[in-house]
């Protein structure tokens, strides 16, 4: 396997400040919280939707992301049971987090009779979110594959890394859902101002995130298989990816085009 063919990385997982102690992986997800919030705060300016709920929503995604996050890799690892591992800082599935998430805004939205709207908002944020807080991911070596010299592989050279031997390269899952969410957002942001119904974007996003995770789970390690030779990640990116199907198909039918082609309530700013 020729070093030369792939991505060498060396930094320590973790960062010593005296007496403090910070990793990168908590780092990067702050940074890409604060980042995605950035773009869902912009999305919403153009779509003149009330910014000052994106407090409270974006403290439901900090809130119900880490809680469905741990909360279904706790069901997939079968230690829901114990109550002793509920509470531990490692493990979490994030296929968990974007459901509870949405479920919770959704929630909060109709409560407070708000416009779907400020789901495409939080959508196309996740994207670039995602984007950065996996690259603490990629650092630390963690959801690492089978060793290859694919070009895209990485070699965690550090000893504290998660992978197990730092000479050899190893698919990365964190560096392919960097890419994901980068490719998501590239894809969609500049074709926003196209997605005229409401929800629509949204379904965009996890449609394409869960098709994504479906095929990067074929190069990972750290996911069981549960059926069919498919790992349990996998089969929630199915259901995903039915759950984005069947949102587009009621949104096109829920919300009717105006004249024009376009939905009578949006009142977007275009911008050059």
């Amino acid at each position: 396997m020729s070093a030369l063919s792939v991505i060498e990385i060396g930094i320590d997982p973790t960062i010593e400040l005296g007496p403090i102690t910070l990793a990168w992986h908590g780092i990067a997800i702050a940074v890409g919280i604060v980042i995605g919030a950035l773009a869902t705060a912009r999305h919403a300016r153009e779509l003149e939707l009330d910014t000052e709920r994106l407090s409270t929503i974006g403290l439901l995604v900090v809130v119900f992301g880490i809680v469905g996050a741990r909360l279904l890799h706790l069901i997939e690892s079968g230690q829901i049971a114990d109550p002793g591992e509920w509470l531990g800082t490692r493990g979490f599935s994030l296929n968990g987090g974007v459901v509870l998430v949405a479920v919770a805004i959704g929630a909060y939205i109709r409560r407070e009779r708000l416009s779907l709207r400020y789901l495409d908002s939080v959508a196309v944020g996740f994207a670039l979110g995602l984007a950065v807080g996996r690259i603490g991911d990629v650092i630390n070596g963690e959801h690492y594959g089978p060793p290859s010299d694919f070009f895209l592989a990485v070699r965690n050279t550090h000893p504290d890394a998660d992978t197990p031997d730092p000479a050899v390269a190893f698919h990365s899952g964190g560096l392919y859902e960097v890419l994901l969410g980068a490719a998501i957002f590239a894809l969609l942001w500049p074709l926003r101002h196209r997605f005229h119904r409401p929800t629509m974007l949204l379904w965009a996003v996890l449609a394409l995130y869960a098709a994504g995770r479906f095929v990067e789970s074929f190069f990972r390690l750290d996911s069981t298989e549960l059926a069919l030779g498919l790992s349990d990640t996998q089969w929630t990116s199915v259901v995903l990816i039915l759950v984005a199907g069947l949102g587009a198909l009621w949104a096109r039918r829920r919300y009717g085009l105006g004249e024009g082609g376009v939905d009578p309530d949006v009142r977007m700013r275009e911008r050059t």
